[in-house]
């Protein structure tokens, strides 16, 4: 049987949308026995840290489960979906810088972003395009092209089995629009909790990012529970018509070469030109702020509390 790993995982730190924390979704990866499980929530790279510590506490290392640290880069100028994934160090620089930006455009709690920001900044990034429900095949050959061009090797087309409908008929479109672009097709599942029962409590955290009532929401729930973390033979039976997509998410993780492991931290260089140490330096900019904030004379008060910060 062919190892799979699940690439398209949201946590509870994609607010209201992720309705299992990151720790339960590592947990259930290793009782189903994913090869891989790659975290990337919706503009922000903050749930990867949870699946990190769980996967280094709760596992031991050769329980055989790797974790892919990435971002769902949602775009504000109609590029669909996609996941993003640092191949290196490098590339984990390039992804944070990318979402900052896209954060300092925005007010609180958004991430403004459009596909000119990730070409900028596409290097050592492994990307798996993931198109809407509906979506016109011409807009999605001319982005993969795009994509491509600049990024060879390193994009993929992803596709989900999730009981819609429809499902083997979009297998079908997906498959023939990748081959026309030379992009391989690679299984996603989606996932937006770790086991079924959890669908209820995602529904609920659905209607209140909607401002709906449950008996509101209607078609703006998911109309079943198949967004949960899937076993490797389920995968392989949903994918049987495309084999290739299974094969294809663990060649994506082989190329998933960064860890969180990689990072140390780096205390930036003090600013004291002028001063004896970094110490006598505080203080005095702190006067000179002090003077300028208070011209016509520091309080009493102000004086005691930056006395005892500064001591």
């Amino acid at each position: 049987m062919s190892g799979y790993a699940e690439l398209a995982v949201t946590t509870n730190f994609s607010f209201l949308r992720g309705a299992s924390a990151a720790e339960e979704l590592v947990a259930q990866a290793k009782e189903l026995g994913l090869s891989g499980i790659g975290i990337a929530d919706r503009n922000t790279v903050a749930g990867v840290v949870r699946a990190h510590v769980a996967i280094k506490e709760l596992l031991p290392k050769e329980a055989g489960l790797k974790l892919a640290v990435g971002a769902r880069l949602v775009f504000a100028d109609g590029t669909p979906d996609i996941l993003a994934y640092p191949a290196s160090r490098q590339g984990w620089g390039h992804l944070c810088r990318l979402l900052t930006s896209g954060k300092l455009r925005a007010g609180k709690s958004d991430c403004i972003l459009t596909i000119q920001d990730l070409l900028d900044r596409i290097t050592a990034l492994n990307l798996i395009v993931c198109p809407p429900q509906q979506f016109k095949p011409k807009a999605l050959l001319e982005l993969l092209a795009r994509l491509n061009k600049v990024a060879r090797g390193s994009i993929w087309l992803g596709t989900s089995m999730l009981y819609r409908g429809d499902d083997s008929a979009r297998l079908a479109r997906l498959a023939s629009i990748g081959a026309e672009a030379d992009i391989p097709l690679i299984a996603i599942g989606d996932v937006l909790y770790h086991v079924p029962e959890r669908r209820a409590l995602q529904d609920v955290v659905t209607c209140i990012r909607e401002h709906l009532t449950i008996d509101q929401a209607g078609r703006r729930l998911e109309m079943n529970a198949e967004r949960h973390l899937k076993s490797p033979a389920e995968m392989v039976r949903l994918f049987r018509k495309a084999p290739s997509a299974i094969l294809e998410t663990q060649r994506f993780l082989k190329q998933c070469d960064f860890s969180l492991d990689q990072l140390q931290y780096e205390y930036p260089d003090e600013t004291r030109e002028g001063y004896a140490t970094p110490q006598q330096a505080l203080v005095a900019l702190t006067e000179q702020g002090m003077r300028r904030r208070f011209p016509d004379g520091i309080p009493l008060k102000v004086q005691k509390a930056l006395a005892h910060e500064l001591a």
